[in-house]
């Protein structure tokens, strides 16, 4: 069976978040060296994490959001040719480059590029779930990560649009860009910092995939094109069953891809 016309940036996006991946497994072994050196002097090895683990946490976020707008960019041109309608020649309308439609890819502007050379807003199809502290989702106990919380349709656009601008504020120094909190993706401090830990650098990733696929499979639909995508060996090794599990896009995959893991 031949593959999907739109299943190449999906199998190219798990090199676009190769920056976020391998960021974040440096995180988890710094702190699980921190963990241990902590146990030799007290009893246990909780604790604050550092500014170093802080800075890889950003960074994290940061090269999730590059990862999503690669993709985003590289599913319009692959779709470009499916649809003789989509053909926009003017040069202030472009996919990529430098005047590309998502250089900043907040959803309104993602959504502005499907819909105006597909008629495609993707935003309705997405549905993510993300780890939270219950700090963050009741505003009161612990805050270690154990609940999951979910975000659909605009819920979800709010939700990536957070993660947007935190990555926009770190690249620009702009205060006027801080997002508000949103439980499982950014916490702003009453005085307005950003405070970003390990379950906000995985759940960036996470929600990349997430609406990465809901995102391929609405504009597929859009398309006419039948649904016919596969789990590559890619993903595999990139780590995306641990990234995706247990979220509606698993979901999707178990009952639909060819070769699904779940």
């Amino acid at each position: 069976m031949a593959l999907h016309p739109l299943q190449a940036p999906l199998d190219n996006l798990t090199g676009y978040l190769d920056d976020a991946r391998h960021l974040y497994q440096v995180t988890m072994e710094k702190m699980a060296a921190l963990t241990a050196a902590r146990k030799v002097t007290r009893r246990a090895g909780g604790g604050a994490p550092t500014a170093e683990h802080r800075s890889l946490n950003r960074a994290v976020v940061v090269a999730a959001v590059g990862a999503w707008e690669a993709f985003c960019e590289d599913l319009a041109i692959s779709a470009v040719d499916l649809d003789p309608g989509a053909k926009v020649t003017n040069t202030w309308y472009q996919i990529g480059g430098t005047r590309g439609m998502v250089q900043t890819p907040h959803p309104s502007n993602v959504a502005k590029m499907f819909w105006g050379y597909f008629r495609y807003d993707p935003r309705p199809d997405w549905d993510v779930s993300l780890m939270a502290s219950w700090h963050e989702v009741n505003g009161t106990g612990t805050l270690w990560r154990g609940a999951i919380t979910s975000y659909a349709g605009d819920a979800a656009a709010n939700a990536l649009d957070a993660m947007v601008k935190v990555r926009h504020g770190f690249a620009h120094q702009d205060k006027l860009s801080v997002p508000q909190s949103v439980a499982g993706m950014v916490n702003v401090t009453p005085k307005g910092k950003i405070a970003l830990h390990s379950h906000h650098a995985f759940n960036a990733m996470s929600s990349v995939v997430q609406v990465a696929i809901q995102t391929t499979h609405g504009l597929s639909d859009a398309l006419g094109v039948p649904r016919r995508f596969r789990w590559s060996r890619h993903m595999t090794n990139a780590g995306w069953e641990d990234l995706i599990a247990d979220t509606p896009a698993a979901t999707a995959v178990k009952s639909e891809w060819n070769k699904s893991p779940f």
